[in-house]
């Protein structure tokens, strides 16, 4: 995995492709860094990736804006707890609230999920320096139920999904853990390791393996 081509690729506004793992979804997902975040951005994930388009944070970042992976809030809810359940893959979703920016108008088109996203971004940059700021700015600034699925990265230890792979290698990569994210499908189905890997390969792209990510995990370790 050479850390220094995946960085410069995030910091000049193209994707990466991160496969997770052959024994748990098999599946490739085109991933933005979410600074400067632009429509143009969108447009490339709706029809290069397909697949639905989500905001990625880390925990700590999720602690400051008291949010917690959905599953959890529906857990305790007494009409909503007996839908929790593990999907095939092995654990429970990393999804939390939806959310639009109160700027936006219906908050669906390619400018106004960008939109959310640099503005979400923004807020992430705060978290670090100003926990209760970045709280306050977040309950301000955003509604839901919006458009902008935020996913909660887990630690690696307890969840191996692409959120914890994405949050993961933008820490080896020194970004903040505020990536986009969408998985890539084929007809059909998720697109195939192979399809993705000639996808890469003809648009220039580094594409990056959930085991990479593992054993550069443990180097920075």
């Amino acid at each position: 995995m050479d850390v220094q081509t995946l960085r410069d690729t995030l910091l000049s506004g193209n994707p990466i492709l991160v496969f997770d793992f052959e024994e748990r979804e098999g599946e490739t997902d085109m991933v933005y860094y979410a600074e400067n975040f632009s429509w143009r951005y969108i447009r490339r994930l709706r029809r290069d990736a397909g697949g639905l388009i989500c905001y990625v944070i880390g925990e700590p970042e999720a602690k400051s804006l008291l949010l917690e992976p959905l599953y959890k809030s529906l857990n305790r809810h007494p009409s909503y707890h007996w839908l929790v359940k593990k999907p095939s893959y092995g654990d429970f979703p990393a999804f939390s609230l939806w959310v639009n920016h109160v700027s936006t108008k219906t908050g669906i088109s390619d400018f106004d999920r960008a939109k959310t996203i640099s503005e979400l971004h923004k807020v992430v940059e705060i978290a670090a320096k100003d926990p209760s700021r970045a709280l306050s700015d977040f309950r301000s600034g955003f509604y839901a139920p919006g458009h902008v699925p935020v996913l909660v990265a887990r630690s690696l230890s307890e969840r191996r999904g692409h959120t914890e792979l994405v949050a993961s290698l933008a820490t080896i990569l020194g970004l903040k853990r505020s990536m986009v994210i969408a998985e890539m499908l084929g007809p059909k189905y998720s697109l195939t390791r192979e399809a993705a890997r000639r996808y890469a390969m003809s648009k220039g792209l580094p594409l990056v393996s959930g085991k990479e990510i593992l054993e550069a995990k443990e180097i920075e370790a």
